[in-house]
């Protein structure tokens, strides 16, 4: 790898890391606004490796919450590629927001239109259609703040 493409990698990581944080979080309040427990929603992305268990699980468990919390994790870092790709290295406030919204329209429409059930990230087992909505909105806001965030670093120096 070259260096843009390692500088696009370490970007993508922070902001990934940051996107899918704020993105569990709102799936935890999500899933508790639904009478679950926070923990149902990380749960229910590990659908793809347990069908029939997964989306039932609500307890806090290495299996399902670590693993879960991991294949999110690395989907928003995923995700976090194309968000950095469309901000560039030193973009302003704009770029940032059009980058965010893009991404996280992108994700949404690939986790539930494109991708086969079983890729889904599961979160739709415990979540109503507005913390859905709200999961990506935090998604796309975890993006904006962590280009935000350097970039402000950036004019620190």
């Amino acid at each position: 790898m070259n260096s843009t493409s390692n500088d696009l990698l370490l970007r993508a990581i922070c902001s990934g890391s940051t996107a899918g944080l704020t993105s569990a979080m709102a799936a935890a309040a999500g899933a508790s606004a639904a009478g679950r427990r926070p923990y149902a929603a990380l749960n229910a992305v590990t659908h793809c490796l347990w069908p029939e268990r997964a989306p039932r699980e609500e307890d806090l468990s290495a299996k399902y919450t670590g693993i879960g919390a991991g294949i999110h994790l690395g989907s928003a870092i995923f995700w976090g590629v194309l968000f950095e790709a469309l901000c560039g290295k030193r973009p302003r406030a704009g770029k940032i927001a059009a980058a965010a919204a893009t991404t996280a329209a992108v994700a949404y429409v690939v986790d539930y239109h494109v991708v086969p059930d079983r890729l889904t990230p599961g979160f739709e087992a415990h979540l109503s259609k507005q913390s859905l909505a709200l999961t990506y909105l935090a998604l796309g806001a975890g993006f904006a703040v962590a280009a935000l965030a350097r970039a402000q670093s950036h004019r620190l120096r």
